[in-house]
């Protein structure tokens, strides 16, 4: 892998600081609880409480890193959104080691991360408590520490990757898609002869790891006096839940109009006096519509490239199975395919700087005033009302 410069080291500490001063700007606002921290925040307290469970529909790691939060700040904004927030930027380094691992090169690494930091979407699931920014920082961690395993052929970073995907099936059960993806690695590894593990090691690191860091999230309901039963039934319950969900909300979407953001939605909308304060959870234009031409070309190169073999799959694991499921979905279950599709985009614009440096550079200048340019209602940042319409590009976006 290529060593990391002075000037590239400097501009990853810039990515990182930068994200952290957005993710915490204003950490405190809206004052009151957005969207789905009515229950994520409410379940987390409990738990700190030893009060009965609200939010039982997932498993329960996020709620307990967001209680962390809690117990240290109290119950209040600041306390249930900065654990997120801290995930949020450890994001950005993260992603720069799996785009730097996977491909051997820290260029695109960089790239990234880049990609990353500029993307809306991140930055809105970073300021809230709710489970997307755990999942996507420890599916990511696991991606990055599986290419490790394969680059070095040590089954410790194997094992330490099953760890984090474990992590990520803890915060939901769309991890799962991040164990394929590391199973789907280790067959690379293979292929490549860089990864020749046996197959017990391999099993130990990518179910029993797994395994292991699933149940060890549920101990805290077990010193809560629960049994196998009780947790058994709970899972059965979480299942039937999601398999039977009828409910219907304004912002729902269609899992193949993601990509195009033909649908964000506002988890925060106020407007008095003339003014308005709002979240939208929406993507960087510039960086999800680049993403599907991007995965495309991977994919077709995917006989000949084992990164972008990887790369296609992982998309594909972590985003079209939403095409069989039944129940009502938004724009966020998307952010699971992000990375790969982070990491398509990179590819793609590390091969133009070699015939079209200047389209390189103006892409990344447009990406980065896209960004400032929809930063206010990333952030509840007041804004005149009649502004509305400067960030509502559609009427479905409205």
């Amino acid at each position: 892998m290529q060593a990391m410069g002075r000037r590239d080291a400097w501009l990853l500490v810039g990515l990182v600081v930068a994200s952290a001063a957005v993710r915490f700007w204003r950490l405190g606002e809206p004052a009151a609880q957005v969207f789905d921290e009515i229950y994520y925040a409410r379940t987390a307290r409990e738990y700190l409480l030893g009060q009965p469970i609200y939010e039982w529909t997932h498993p329960p790691l996020s709620k307990l890193l967001i209680a962390l939060g809690v117990r240290l700040v109290g119950f209040q904004p600041w306390g249930w959104r900065i654990v997120p927030a801290v995930f949020g930027t450890l994001l950005v380094p993260a992603l720069y080691a799996f785009g730097a691992l996977a491909t051997g090169r820290r260029r695109v690494g960089l790239a990234v991360a880049a990609l990353g930091a500029v993307d809306s979407m991140l930055l809105v699931e970073s300021r809230i408590a709710k489970p997307e920014v755990f999942l996507l920082t420890f599916g990511v961690l696991a991606y990055a520490l599986g290419w490790a395993a394969v680059r070095t052929g040590r089954w410790g970073w194997l094992a330490a990757a099953g760890a984090a995907a474990g992590a990520a099936l803890a915060t939901k059960w769309t991890g799962l898609a991040t164990l394929a993806a590391l199973g789907f690695l280790v067959l690379v590894g293979r292929r490549t002869g860089a990864g020749r593990w046996p197959w017990g090691g391999v099993l130990v690191s990518l179910a029993v790891v797994p395994a292991a860091v699933y149940a060890a999230c549920y101990l805290p309901h077990v010193f809560r006096g629960e049994t196998v039963d009780d947790l058994v039934r709970l899972h059965r319950n979480m299942y039937h839940y999601h398999a039977t969900l009828q409910a219907t909300h304004p912002y729902a979407s269609k899992w193949w109009s993601w990509p195009l953001l033909l649908r964000p939605m506002w988890y925060h909308y106020e407007s008095a006096g003339g003014w308005m304060k709002g979240i939208l959870a929406v993507g960087n234009p510039l960086v999800w519509w680049a993403v599907l031409p991007a995965v495309a070309a991977t994919g077709w190169r995917a006989a000949s490239s084992p990164v972008h073999a990887f790369t296609a799959f992982g998309f594909a694991a972590s985003y079209l199975p939403y095409a069989f499921v039944g129940r009502l979905l938004f724009v966020y279950h998307f952010t699971p395919a992000l990375p790969f599709g982070y990491l398509a985009v990179a590819l793609g614009l590390d091969a133009l700087r070699e015939r079209r440096p200047g389209w390189v550079r103006d892409y990344w200048v447009a990406a980065v005033l896209v960004f400032l340019y929809q930063l206010p209602v990333l952030t509840a940042y007041p804004v005149p009302s009649h502004w509305l319409r400067w960030w509502a590009w559609t009427r479905s976006w409205v």
